[in-house]
């Protein structure tokens, strides 16, 4: 078995501390403390309830901490340059316009955050999602609408992939990152993943 011990060479992509959060007098999340590290897959595991949503969703600036940090590349989330390129996370995969095609929505995604329209084709076959990149979104089943949300966080080759959910994979493939995988000149770019 290969260790996943921490090289302390290598600088935290996501760094959570002493994070809680309180909605009322319940608690979603208490005093957690994590590091997610370049080259390492990170397990977050939990039953229904245990806060894994409501920690990423700090992570990602979406909900406000009572207390602790969270932050990705030394950084809050919204203090980031052009986070879609530091850290992709598909938290709903129906936030989608229902009325935009896969393909469509890629490319306003590429556009906003300056990334090379040709990432949209390298990452639409990997997800699953050839063959109906021009369908609308809002005609998506839920595990489609899941695809284009991991095609979207793939396609700026972040340095951290994270979700709430398994990928969903297309019949015979792998539950690889495969759509993550770098185009040949942003191959020596290290990626982690929660």
């Amino acid at each position: 078995m290969a260790s996943s011990a921490r090289d302390p060479d290598n600088e935290c992509v996501i760094s959570v501390r002493s994070l809680t959060k309180q909605f009322g007098a319940s608690t979603a999340v208490a005093d957690l403390s994590f590091e997610v590290v370049p080259g390492v897959v990170t397990g977050f595991l939990g039953p229904n309830g245990s806060g894994k949503s409501t920690t990423m969703r700090m992570i990602m600036g979406l909900d406000t901490p009572t207390s602790g940090t969270a932050l990705v590349n030394g950084k809050p989330y919204g203090a980031l340059d052009w986070p879609l390129r530091e850290v992709g996370a598909p938290l709903d995969a129906k936030a989608l316009h229902p009325a935009r095609p896969a393909h469509d929505h890629l490319r306003c995604l590429a556009y906003s955050n300056v990334i090379p329209l040709d990432r949209v084709d390298h990452v639409l076959g990997p997800v699953g999602l050839a063959g109906v990149e021009h369908t609308r979104a809002g005609k998506f089943s839920l595990g489609t609408g899941q695809r284009l949300g991991i095609a979207g966080r793939c396609e700026a080759i972040p340095a951290c992939c994270s979700s709430t959910r398994p990928a969903p994979c297309p019949r015979g493939a792998s539950r690889s990152p495969a759509c993550c995988a770098p185009s040949p000149d942003r191959a020596s770019r290290s990626a982690s993943s929660v």
